[in-house]
């Protein structure tokens, strides 16, 4: 089930946000379990990624919009370069050779971080914004953590339904 968060800056949807956002890691948590370190590198289905792998995305993801965010809240409009979170992120970083164990633990310590960040907003904030090079559009810190926390849920989504197939 997809579940969707409006665009609008509104109260309501920043704690719906802010909610997602706070429970990913206990969800990550959950659902990989008490799986074997082995078990967590082998893809879930065939040609898919496995629970590393699926971390690593999330990681690098979350480390570009998270970036764009506290670039925001300190700069006037910053321009943010064109580097793709996955292609070149993930490439240099190379978060999926870790093991699961650390690249969970990683994941919970950059999320305290942001909602320690979001947290303390006040609501004029959410909507300063950020320029991306090639893009024409601004995008407001509010866009930012909402585009992590939908991202998440697909994710989380996605999980979920390919470890009750694998029956784990």
């Amino acid at each position: 089930m997809k579940k969707g968060i409006s665009t609008d800056l509104t109260s309501a949807n920043i704690t719906k946000v802010m909610d997602v956002l706070a429970a990913t890691p206990a969800q990550l948590e959950s659902l990989s379990g008490s799986l074997p370190e082995e078990r967590l590198r082998q893809p879930l289905e065939a040609g898919e990624r496995s629970f590393t792998e699926d971390l690593a995305h999330l990681i690098h993801t979350e480390d570009r919009s998270s970036e764009a965010i506290y670039l925001a809240l300190l700069v006037e409009e910053p321009l943010i370069p064109d580097v793709h979170p996955e292609r070149e992120w993930g490439k240099l970083l190379k978060f999926d050779l870790l093991p699961f164990s650390d690249l969970l633990a990683y994941f919970k310590l950059r999320r305290a971080v942001l909602l320690r960040v979001l947290t303390a907003l006040r609501e004029e904030q959410w909507s300063r914004v950020i320029r991306e090079e090639g893009k024409k559009r601004k995008e407001s810190v509010y866009w930012r953590a909402r585009t992590i926390a939908m991202h998440e849920l697909d994710h989380l989504s996605d999980l979920e339904n390919k470890t009750r197939r694998a029956g784990l």
